[in-house]
C-alpha cells in the first residue's frame, strides 16, 4: 500500500510540473534582441505603438517583452519609442508622409537600417533587416502613426 501511494504522489508531481510548464509556455514572450528606450513607457509610447498594424512588410506582428516597442516577424521590423537622440543633429533628413526621418549610420549595416524620427517627442526608431525588400513602403506605413507624435522641429537639412 505505501508504495502505490508514493507511485502516486510521484505522478501527481510529475503531472503539476508538466501542468505549469504548459502554463508558462502560453505566456511567454520574446525579446527578439530589442532594448526598452528610455521614456518607452510613456503615454506617447503606448499610443504610438498600440497603433502598429498586425501586418507591416509581409510579416506579422508578434509580442515584445519590451515596453514601448513592438516587432513584426522574427524581428525582420522593430519599432522603438522613447527619449533616442543618437542621430546628429546635422544629419540630412527625408520627410516621408509628413515625417522627417535621419538614417542612423551606426546602426546601418549588412543590409539592416536603421531610421530615426526628427524633430518628435518622444522619437520613434525603425530598424529593418535586410529580409524587408521594400524599406520605403515600410517608413512610410510606420510613418503614418508616428505622424501622431507631437512635431517640435522641422529638418533644416533636407535630403
Amino acid at each position: 500500500m505505501k508504495t502505490t501511494s508514493v507511485r502516486r504522489l510521484a505522478q501527481v508531481g510529475v503531472i503539476a510540473v508538466c501542468a505549469a510548464a504548459v502554463a508558462a509556455c502560453g505566456t511567454f514572450s520574446r525579446s527578439y534582441n530589442v532594448s526598452g528606450a528610455p521614456g518607452g513607457a510613456s503615454a506617447g509610447c503606448s499610443s504610438l505603438v498600440s497603433k502598429g498594424p498586425q501586418k507591416l512588410g509581409g510579416h506579422e506582428r508578434n509580442t515584445s517583452d519590451q515596453k514601448g516597442t513592438a516587432v513584426w516577424g522574427d524581428g525582420d521590423v522593430i519599432l522603438r519609442c522613447g527619449n533616442i537622440s543618437d542621430v546628429p543633429e546635422s544629419a540630412t533628413c527625408t520627410s516621408v508622409n509628413g515625417v522627417d526621418w535621419v538614417a542612423n549610420a551606426k546602426k546601418t549595416h549588412d543590409g539592416v537600417k536603421t531610421v530615426l524620427s526628427y524633430g518628435r517627442s518622444p522619437a520613434a526608431e525603425v530598424t529593418l533587416s535586410e529580409r524587408i525588400k521594400d524599406k520605403d513602403a515600410v517608413i512610410g506605413e510606420v510613418s503614418g502613426i508616428v505622424s501622431g507624435l507631437a512635431k517640435q522641429k522641422a529638418c533644416a537639412k533636407q535630403g
